[in-house]
């Protein structure tokens, strides 16, 4: 099945626009618009209408977008297996990521895997749990790098054992002690990563029933960091990601024995494509390295 079509159709649903899309994909607008039309006589009813604001599916397209997702996942698995088959290495992956492995892990991952294979295409979406868990359910991305999610059924595959922090503006009464209590957060002054997202953070907190005083909110961990360091209050994130980042901000541990499990999430490791498979076997290499 010539899945073209499909792919123009989910681009103008994501972008929610037809001009974006076809900027994306290469096409004139009006060159889209008459393939979009063409999907809709194929298919025997409209799948797209129109509003001020851009497009948006129909009732019978929304019945449809769970199956053009995985018909378009499948396809790329049938190219990519086919590739590896005739020994081309090419290939696209769709990468989902916490921000900060985003920042720290995956630019010399990227580098070294693309020396080698330049032929796969690499696409990143850096986001908070929901958005990626979601992502990987519907196919849209091809494996996460994220902390482990014990509702998710798909393959996981252990990288890094980490630990949570408080971010501390350094003029804070709290800065001045070496570890902290969860309870030393209660009522106080907080930047919430990533909201709406079920982070680490939050998970942490419903654990030990803390509840600080949401002051602000940014779906940037580097803009938490920044508002820290601003003295608007205090943030939480792994350890490694502090690594990279200095200003007046006082990194401490807490006195628990929580720790984060960082790794790999895929539909199936069996079923991966040999481009994803090559990828992780990239993963696992350049972590290897920067934790020993």
């Amino acid at each position: 099945m010539d899945t073209e079509k499909y792919q123009a159709l989910l681009q103008a649903v994501e972008q929610g626009s037809i001009t974006a899309a076809a900027r994306d994909l290469g096409y004139s607008p009006s060159g889209l618009t008459r393939m979009l039309d063409s999907l809709e006589r194929d298919l025997g009813f409209s799948l797209l209408f129109r509003t001020s604001q851009g497009v948006q599916l129909t009732r019978e397209g929304n019945r449809l977008l769970p199956a053009i997702r995985e018909l378009l996942y499948w396809s790329r698995q049938i190219r990519e297996e086919s590739a590896g088959i005739l020994g081309l290495e090419q290939g696209e992956l769709f990468v989902g990521s916490y921000y900060s492995i985003a920042s720290c892990w995956l630019p010399e991952i990227l580098r070294a895997f693309q020396q080698d294979y330049p032929g796969i295409r690499v696409h990143v979406q850096e986001a908070g749990n929901q958005t990626l868990l979601e992502g990987l359910r519907e196919h849209r991305l091809s494996c996460c790098l994220f902390s482990r999610h014990r509702g998710y059924p798909g393959d996981w595959v252990p990288l890094y054992q980490d630990r949570l922090v408080a971010w501390i503006p350094e003029d804070h009464p709290l800065a001045k002690k070496k570890a902290l209590l969860p309870e030393d957060l209660e009522g106080q002054p907080f930047i919430e990563p990533l909201p709406q997202q079920e982070t680490d953070t939050d998970l942490f907190l419903a654990k030990y029933h803390i509840h600080p005083d949401f002051r602000f909110t940014s779906s940037n961990m580097y803009t938490c960091w920044t508002m820290v360091e601003a003295g608007l209050g205090i943030s939480m994130d792994n350890a490694f990601s502090s690594l990279r980042w200095s200003g007046r901000v006082k990194v401490l541990p807490f006195a628990t024995e929580d720790r984060l499990e960082l790794g790999m999430a895929l539909p199936s490791l069996a079923q991966a494509s040999p481009a994803l498979k090559k990828f992780l076997e990239y993963v696992k290499r350049e972590i290897l390295k920067t934790t020993v």
